[in-house]
């Protein structure tokens, strides 16, 4: 298991099938750790030397990812000054973590949410669009921040409610209130329509910020993989018309985003497809080798892939959501790109990246971060060693990532709701 955490493949479909065990790794690296001190001692007392050493092995290398991923960074001293710390009120700092990392973490108080609140209709089409509500259990301490959740798809699968039960319920405790948006996914929709979905969420949430305890001139996007991207162009295009609905009249500026590992630049990251994930068969051919039309009829069922939703592989994930290749459609691909909007209007970003993201991550949120600096624009990027893409999926409560993840988050947001 610790083993799992140093392997980086160069192969794409080597590196799909290592994604999960190395991301289950990660999360469980405690035990992992614990499990080879244990083997060690029990080595020692039986007079194995191979299982002491093995189990002395195990046991280094799993705390060694713990320390590496947990290590404090000087993002924030950087970006909002050395007392960024003093702008934090007492009454939210109690309510974080204390550490990037704790071995026994607790779990925040349950809080009731919301589930299927119906916040817009496209007027074209009539497509219904549905958000979770998490609202903080105390009307009377509210940050008076509104967040809005984007999740991970590939933008042609998932749902909300994906796994983050715990990260709402952590950040809805500080005084957060958050949305939780089911945007539409591909093919039923490209990505202009998806984007036009976001930009209807920070309507609602403006509409309404004044029954919810929310400042309306405080919406923060937030996202995972293609989440992010959505969540990253949509703050970066505030009431730009190529971006904005005709029935949404409202100022669609938001005051922060928060990026997990999403993409930033769709040319280069379908070219990194191409040479990546070349051996990976197409719908077609894989379709001949096992039976994915039940896999999809379950998918469908569960809520996973859209109606008409299916299969893509990562080839076809860019042409299937722009219409076309980038060769044949090459502006499409640059307009829904972040890094083309990136200017002085840009809000504050925090930008968190695992270093072995299979998807072709790393190199596209440092060049994000280089592009913001460069404008003078607030942007925080935090690396974590030998971390997969999707880390805060998996055993959230435990992962050494998610845990410091976390930490930075809910401090950005705590900077983003003080008002100077």
């Amino acid at each position: 298991m610790a083993i799992f955490t140093f392997i980086r493949s160069e192969s794409g479909l080597l590196s799909v099938l290592l994604w999960i065990p190395k991301a289950l790794a990660g999360g469980f690296s405690l035990l992992a750790t614990l499990s080879g001190i244990l083997g060690s001692i029990l080595g020692l007392l039986n007079r194995d030397l191979r299982s002491a050493v093995l189990g002395l092995f195990g046991a280094s290398m799993s705390a060694r990812y713990v320390i590496k991923v947990a290590a404090s960074h000087g993002g924030f001293e950087e970006v909002f000054g050395p007392d960024w710390e003093a702008y934090i009120t007492p009454e939210v700092k109690k309510r974080m973590y204390s550490k990037r990392w704790t071995p026994l973490p607790k779990n925040p108080p349950e809080i009731p949410w919301r589930q299927d609140i119906h916040i817009a209709t496209d007027p074209e089409d009539g497509d219904r669009l549905y958000a979770d509500l998490w609202i903080p259990p105390d009307r009377e301490y509210r940050t008076g921040l509104g967040v809005i959740y984007l999740h991970g798809s590939g933008w042609h699968y998932g749902n909300k409610d994906m796994r983050t039960r715990h990260f709402f319920r952590h950040l809805t405790n500080q005084g957060h209130v958050i949305i939780d948006f089911a945007y539409r996914l591909a093919p039923n929709v490209d990505l202009h329509q998806m984007l036009f979905d976001v930009k209807r969420a920070i309507n609602w949430m403006k509409t309404n910020a004044v029954d919810y305890g929310v400042d309306a001139k405080k919406v923060v996007l937030m996202g995972g993989s293609a989440g992010a991207q959505l969540a990253l162009l949509a703050a970066y295009t505030p009431n730009d018309p190529h971006f904005q609905p005709k029935d949404i009249q409202v100022d669609t500026s938001v005051c922060g985003v928060v990026s997990y590992y999403g993409p930033t630049d769709l040319v280069e990251l379908h070219r990194y497809f191409e040479s990546k994930f070349r051996r990976i068969p197409t719908r077609s051919s894989f379709s001949r080798r096992v039976p994915i039309s039940r896999w999809e009829d379950r998918a469908r069922r569960t809520g996973f892939l859209p109606p008409n939703g299916r299969f893509v592989a990562p080839m076809e994930i860019l042409p299937s959501l722009m219409g076309d290749a980038p060769e044949r459609v090459i502006d499409l691909y640059r307009l829904g790109s972040p890094i083309n909007h990136v200017g002085g209007h840009c809000p504050p970003t925090l930008l968190l990246q695992g270093l072995h993201d299979f998807g072709g991550m790393v190199n596209q949120a440092r060049m994000l971060h280089n592009a913001l600096c460069r404008v003078g624009v607030r942007s925080i990027l935090v690396e974590f060693l030998d971390t997969e893409h999707g880390f805060d999926l998996f055993l959230p409560k435990w992962s050494p990532a998610t845990q410091a993840a976390t930490y930075d988050t809910e401090r950005f947001l705590a900077l983003l709701s003080f008002s100077r």
